[in-house]
């Protein structure tokens, strides 16, 4: 099972769309993936034992320096961006 990590500024409205679009998707694609949420500031404490994180290119340069794959996304709500981006991370 694949782990992803969501992260947006406060872990509520854009992190919570982003990971039910990347749920649907795994799923869709029958990739098996427990995807959390959470806000910027517990990213790092939570990054561990994570395959992948995902956010917006604005937090992507807070979230350097971690041992996990950081992907960003401009589009929360597009699969074509989610597929193409997340997803070949994940085969």
């Amino acid at each position: 099972m694949k782990k992803i990590l969501v992260v947006c500024s406060n872990g509520l409205g854009s992190s919570l769309m982003l990971k039910s679009a990347i749920q649907r998707a795994c799923d869709e694609q029958g990739i098996e993936a427990e995807v959390e949420h959470c806000d910027l500031g517990s990213a790092h404490s939570m990054a561990h034992g994570r395959d992948l994180i995902v956010t917006s290119e604005a937090l992507a340069d807070e979230l350097e320096g971690l041992e996990v794959p950081v992907v960003t996304i401009v589009n929360f709500t597009s699969q074509e961006e989610i597929k193409e981006k997340v997803l070949s991370k994940l085969q």
